[in-house]
């Protein structure tokens, strides 16, 4: 069979209206969310709001740990479900994060994350990996002080 939009090497000539239509998969998202057992559950607006108020950014001086335990205590007033819990952590989760570090979220393959441990885990060995907490446990056990200083500014 022959190509008659094919010359040569180039590829078969195109018109406008061949790039409209979206090429691929529809929706590129690298957490799938489970279906919600409690088909009242709406993600309102006003969660939104809240979550994208209190970004992560990943700065140095930021807590992971803190982040994601301000982000559950606000899923946790929805009033969801235990079942629904982790559904609700998992459609949210992007939504607490700024910009540049979703883009981060996103940079794991389709679908690749399935369950809320998994994004819990690679966020915090992101953005506190082992060898801070063992730098920082080891900076602690091994603090000494100093001839005429005080404990509390040791």
């Amino acid at each position: 069979m022959v190509d008659r939009g094919r010359v040569g090497n180039r590829p078969p000539r195109r018109t406008l209206g061949v790039y409209v239509y979206q090429q691929g998969p529809k929706h590129y998202n690298n957490i799938i969310i489970p279906p919600f057992k409690n088909k009242v559950v709406e993600l309102k607006p006003t969660l939104h709001s809240l979550i994208g108020s209190h970004p992560f950014a990943g700065m140095d001086h930021k807590d992971p740990y803190m982040h994601l335990s301000t982000f559950m205590e606000l899923c946790s007033t929805m009033g969801a479900s235990d079942e629904d819990g982790e559904a609700v952590y998992l459609k949210a989760f992007p939504f607490s994060l700024a910009s540049k570090k979703k883009m981060r979220l996103q940079s794991y393959p389709n679908k690749s994350l399935n369950t809320w441990e998994e994004v819990e885990e690679k966020f915090k060995v992101r953005f506190f990996p082992p060898s801070r907490f063992i730098s920082i446990k080891s900076a602690i056990a091994t603090f000494s002080q100093g001839s005429g200083e005080p404990l509390c500014e040791t």
